[in-house]
């Protein structure tokens, strides 16, 4: 072997396995054995009885939406890195061409990228319905559709909305190729009405209250109706709204393959802004919920009623992100991988609301499953690539943005102090984290699943 990692509990989506060795020949998994294996390899890795998870893949971001998109690929594969994602996926965003664009982002992966990537397409003109079968063909399996974000609300950062005549065709024509339907669930008309209702207001709380809960349900049975007349399958992102979890449940029991994902800042951040010290360096969209709808969605995670969790982020700096002050005008998102797993490790698995096997199968092989990545991601049995994390689930670190290798320079959760964190990534064979330090990878990554 070149790697033999000892000593570990293996955690897959089903089980806990303890004394295990996973042996890596090249970028490979090449065997997972227990008890005492007579194994030699140049580089032995003893994890003294910590636990071995498969990487995660963070299956939505947004790269270069603030910054240069190459100087996101550098800096933001690596905070990837230091918060054990090995596998990350950015939605295209083109105004013209997707498909003659997707050389380009195969190109740029390779040449700096730290951990793995894939791509979504994000469909917003004619042209972008036109190419989605060429799209397809080339290994893009899932079709962004913003139900929000008409006129130019988000024109700055190159999103335009569509409406429901552009969604109904889309659905039909991602179903012809065997695609995904992936749809951001934000009522337009409504936002409208409420943004008009609160603008006189400047605060976090106001900001929330411009984009109420309704606004994502009534959208998110919409497309799940739709969907269901086309006969395509669905996935609705960043799910905040404990409602659309029945929705969903609905329409599942009808036989539709609907999948719903949700995103840490969803589980921890009510739209108060409840224990976060500068709740507007939170401010994202869809907005935050009332804390009926977070216990909600826990209870979605322990009754499997929830298929990923991705942290749809987007780097910015804190000068740019505040600008004049104007809540209605600042940027939105930040960059959320650096602490998703320790976050999940603190209010979820050492709080009791999920396992550590709950956490792999909604980070890493469901995430690897629905978008077509498995088994090469997304599990660590024999030929899978070597993906994988170690975690010392009783660190204790607190939170501080100045560590992370990502440009944003800036975290809502700075200062919390979180229980459970990776201590090594390994990305196809390669150790590209170690102790919190991020090595010097760039051109390691590779594009997955299209070509």
């Amino acid at each position: 072997m070149d790697t033999i990692i000892t000593n570990g509990k293996l955690v897959t989506p089903w089980a806990t396995i303890k004394g295990v060795t996973v042996g890596v020949e090249g970028e490979k998994v090449a065997c997972v054995c227990r008890g005492e294996i007579p194994l030699t390899a140049q580089n032995v890795i003893d994890v003294h009885g910590n636990y071995i998870l498969p990487g995660i893949v963070d299956c939505h971001t947004h790269f270069g939406a603030f910054l240069p998109y190459e100087d996101d690929v550098v800096s933001e594969t690596k905070a990837a890195a230091a918060g054990g994602v090995t596998t990350v996926f950015h939605v295209i965003l083109e105004q013209k061409s997707v498909f003659e664009r997707i050389p380009y982002y195969i190109e740029t992966t390779k040449r700096l990228a730290t951990v793995d990537m894939c791509f979504w397409a994000a469909c917003m003109t004619e042209q972008h319905l036109e190419e989605i079968d060429k799209c397809r063909e080339r290994g893009l399996r899932g079709f962004k559709f913003f139900m929000a974000y008409k006129g130019d609300e988000m024109k700055k950062v190159g999103i335009f909305g569509i409406d429901l005549s552009y969604l109904f065709r889309g659905m039909e024509k991602v179903r012809d190729a065997g695609g995904l339907v992936i749809i951001h669930a934000e009522n337009y008309e409504l936002l409208k009405l409420h943004r008009h209702r609160h603008d006189q207001e400047n605060n976090f709380r106001a900001f929330c209250r411009s984009r109420p809960p309704l606004c994502e349900e009534i959208d998110a049975d919409s497309a799940c109706r739709m969907a269901e007349e086309v006969g395509v399958p669905l996935y609705i992102v960043h799910v905040g709204a404990g409602e659309v979890l029945g929705i969903a449940k609905e329409f599942r029991e009808r036989g539709n393959q609907v999948y719903l994902e949700t995103s840490p800042r969803y589980l921890m951040i009510d739209h108060d802004g409840t224990g976060v010290a500068r709740p507007l360096l939170a401010l994202t969209t869809p907005a935050y919920r009332p804390p009926h709808d977070i216990k909600r969605l826990w209870e979605g995670i322990h009754k499997s009623e929830i298929d990923c969790i991705a942290t749809d982020s987007s780097a910015n700096r804190l000068k740019e992100k505040l600008g004049d002050g104007t809540v209605w005008r600042m940027q939105l998102s930040w960059q959320e991988m650096p602490t998703a797993l320790p976050m999940l490790l603190t209010a979820g698995v050492h709080a009791g609301r999920m396992t550590l096997n709950q956490v792999v199968r909604l980070t890493s092989y469901q995430p690897a499953t629905i978008f077509g990545l498995y088994p090469h991601k997304g599990g660590l049995q024999p030929g899978a690539d070597a993906d994988l994390i170690i975690v010392d689930l009783e660190k204790t670190q607190k939170v501080d943005a100045a560590l992370s290798p990502s440009s944003c320079d800036y975290t809502p959760y700075e200062g919390w102090e979180l229980k459970g964190w990776p201590v090594l990534t390994m990305v196809r064979g390669k150790v590209v984290m170690e102790d919190g330090k991020v090595k010097d990878a760039s051109g390691w990554g590779r594009a997955v699943g299209v070509s």
